[in-house]
Order: structure tokens, then sequence, then C-alpha cells
């Protein structure tokens, strides 16, 4: 009985350990950029991991933009996880921006992690900036974490501006952490 145990307690164990996962990303001068159109959508997650698990991600120089159009989403998550797990995030001139258009709406994000876990979060010159059209939305968390847990941010050179347009709503939370 006792080596059944053992042995049971070995395969779990391995399990365990494969199951985890471990991204480790150093993106440096990076862009996305869409330009005119209608029903447009960009996206860029970057350090992701499914499951249980842990990412590193080192991001610079790191900008999305979108410009005209109708119905345009923009989106930039960062150190990801989706489990739990944990997420060490250093980004230095990241930006996201939006001109025209209408319905536009911006996300950003950086620590991530939604499952229980912690995120370190150090960032520096990170700007969100959104101009013109009707009902634009603006966002941008920082720390996340969701699922219970702690989430550790450093912030420097933090800004969000946004001219122009109707209805238009800006957000900026930056410790997060529900459970």
């Amino acid at each position: 009985m006792k080596k059944i145990s053992t042995l049971l307690a070995a395969v779990i164990a391995i399990a365990s350990a494969q199951a985890l996962a471990e991204t480790k990303v150093d993106l440096k001068d990076s862009g996305q950029s869409q330009a005119g159109g209608l029903l447009n959508k960009q996206e860029a997650n970057i350090g992701n991991v499914q499951g249980k698990g842990k990412s590193n991600v080192k991001a610079e120089n790191v900008k999305q933009s979108q410009a005209g159009g109708l119905l345009n989403k923009q989106e930039l998550n960062m150190g990801n996880v989706k489990g739990d797990g944990k997420s060490n995030v250093t980004a230095k001139d990241v930006g996201q921006s939006q001109a025209g258009g209408l319905l536009n709406k911006q996300e950003m994000g950086l620590g991530n992690v939604e499952g229980r876990g912690t995120s370190n979060v150090d960032v520096q010159n990170v700007k969100q900036s959104q101009a013109g059209g009707l009902l634009n939305k603006q966002e941008m968390q920082m720390g996340n974490v969701k699922g219970g847990g702690k989430s550790d941010v450093k912030a420097k050179n933090v800004k969000q501006s946004q001219a122009g347009g109707l209805l238009n709503k800006q957000e900026m939370n930056v410790g997060n952490q529900e459970k």
C-alpha cells in the first residue's frame, strides 16, 4: 500500500510539474497600426500562458495605433497567464493611440493573471491617447490579478489623454486585484 501511495504521489508531482508553463518575452521596438477602414480590430497579448504558470515580460518601445474608421477596437494585454500563477512585467515606452472614427475603444492591461496569483509590474513612460470620434472609451488597468492574490505596481510617467468627441470615457486603475 505504501508503494502505491508513493508511486501515486510521484505521478501527481510529475503531472503538476508538466502542467506549469513558463514564458519569457523580451520585446523591443514593436508595433501594430491600422489606418482607415470599417469595423477594424487590433489585439496584441504578449506574455500568454494558459493554465498554471509564470510569465516574464520585458517590453520596450511597443506602440499600437489606429486612425480613422468606424467601430474600431484596440487591446494590448502584456503579462497574461489565465490561471493560477505569476507574471513579472517590466515595460518602458509603451503607447496606445486612436484618432478619428466612431465607437472606438482602447484598453491596455499590463500585469494580468486571472486566477490566484501575483503580478509584479514596473512601468515607465506609458501613454494612452484618443482624439475625435463619438462614444470612444479608454481604459488602462496596470497590476490586474482577479482571482485573489497580490499585485505590486511601480509606475512612473503614466499619461492618458482624450480630445474631442462625444460621450467619451477615460479610466485608469493601477493597483487592481479582485477576488
